[in-house]
């Protein structure tokens, strides 16, 4: 995959990079803060789909560098940790606006999206350094 002549991935995961930690991020602030959750919710839920979408194109462009280079010892963990990353970026994009929308019809479902958003964005932060750390090592070595 390339645009212009240059590889999608390192184009693409700049986004990814940026995008994830700041849903997540922002995602904590909205469930703890009923303040931050009235102004920014849906901003969040904005950045949070936008976060989804570049781990989706990151992992897939990804994929397809790695088959046209090879996959060396280092290349391979920063692949492991990276074909994880979409799992909470799309969680958090799909229950995050759940729980915008269903806060204020019953008590316990807001409390199970409030705890589902909060393990998706630890997650997502905790997978975005481990996979940008190793892709780092990979790259410029360690």
């Amino acid at each position: 995959m390339e645009v212009f002549g240059l590889p999608v991935h390192p184009l693409v995961v700049h986004a990814a990079v940026v995008l994830v930690p700041l849903a997540s991020l922002g995602a904590l602030a909205v469930v703890v803060s009923a303040r931050a959750r009235d102004r920014y919710g849906w901003l969040v839920v904005a950045f949070a789909v936008a976060a989804a979408g570049s781990a989706v194109v990151a992992r897939l462009s990804g994929e397809a560098l790695a088959q046209s280079l090879g996959v060396g010892r280092l290349v391979a963990t920063h692949q492991m940790w990276g074909q994880l990353v979409p799992y909470p970026a799309v969680a958090l994009a799909l229950v995050l606006p759940a729980g915008l929308l269903i806060r204020t019809r019953a008590t316990w479902a807001w409390w199970t999206a409030a705890a589902l958003t909060v393990v998706a964005a630890v997650a997502g932060l905790v997978l975005v350094v481990l996979t940008g750390h190793s892709g780092a090592t990979a790259v410029w070595g360690g």
